[in-house]
């Protein structure tokens, strides 16, 4: 699988730099790997993200923006330079997500900008370059990822902006789905539960911590119970989601259109 991908990945409320851990840095590393060019955004991204990543397939590299998502023109800029650098886009990676927990009107504002208009944002922009491959051959995918949150409340986001527009981009992305089969551009969506994001040693040194890695050290008791609520007991590894990922981007699903696909263990309840 070759070809040219942008990924926007997440941004979890200023708690860790887009790029530089958890489930967006291993998306770029698995598209990397399949000889996929990437570019990839972020608040206040290193730069450094993948300089010692060693298993890039066809001298495939990243290449890395500094985003705000809840800024239109950031995300069409972003686009343009994407362009610029890497003449085309097979696929889009809708990743990004500032977590706001607690439901204020200030946080309900941000999240919507964000996660809504940001989302919106990137399909409008993106879709005359996606339309372009689907015209030159090519099998060019949307990936939008959501959380089970928005589906089964089995999560700790309850009552949260979170949790409502983590649905809400399901619904978006599947009306974007019917508005882009026509035109042969697949736009599909993960529903993640549990997910283990590592932390990460960089180039540096340095160590950062995971989101997951330091609630699972400050609160084990409460990982062990949402743990023990997924049937393989268990939550995903990064690479796992990312693999799905790698799946939808290419065109061994070419008829898988205006999906939601749940990568849970068998977590939720709800028939997606």
């Amino acid at each position: 699988m070759t070809g040219i991908a942008v990924a926007a990945v997440r941004v979890n409320n200023g708690y860790n730099s887009g790029g530089s851990k958890g489930i967006g840095r291993l998306i770029v590393q698995a598209l990397l790997a399949e000889g996929v060019n990437v570019s990839y955004c972020a608040r206040n991204p290193r730069g450094d993200e993948f300089s010692t990543f060693q298993r890039a397939a066809d001298n495939a590299r990243a290449v890395v923006s500094t985003v705000d998502i809840a800024n239109a023109a950031d995300i069409k800029n972003w686009v343009k330079k994407s362009v610029d650098e890497f003449g085309k886009i097979d696929c889009v990676v809708a990743n990004a997500s500032p977590i706001f927990q607690d439901p204020t009107p200030e946080h309900w504002e941000k999240s919507f900008k964000a996660d809504i208009m940001g989302l919106v944002t990137l399909l409008e922009a993106t879709e005359p370059y996606l339309v372009e491959r689907a015209k030159a051959g090519g099998s060019p995918s949307v990936v939008v990822i959501t959380s089970l949150a928005g589906y089964d409340l089995v999560l700790p986001t309850i009552g949260s902006p979170y949790t409502t527009f983590t649905r809400a981009k399901s619904v978006i992305a599947k009306d974007y789905a019917r508005k882009f089969a026509p035109l042969s551009v697949r736009v599909n969506t993960l529903a993640l539960g549990l997910v283990n994001t590592p932390n990460i040693t960089h180039p540096d040194g340095s160590v950062e911590w995971s989101t997951y890695q330091t609630f699972t050290k400050n609160n084990p008791e409460v990982i062990k119970a949402l743990e023990d609520k997924v049937p393989l007991k268990r939550a995903a590894e990064c690479e796992e989601v990312a693999n799905v990922v790698v799946f939808l981007a290419s065109s061994l699903s070419s008829y898988v259109c205006g999906a939601t696909i749940t990568v849970d263990g068998s977590m939720s309840n709800a028939l997606v």
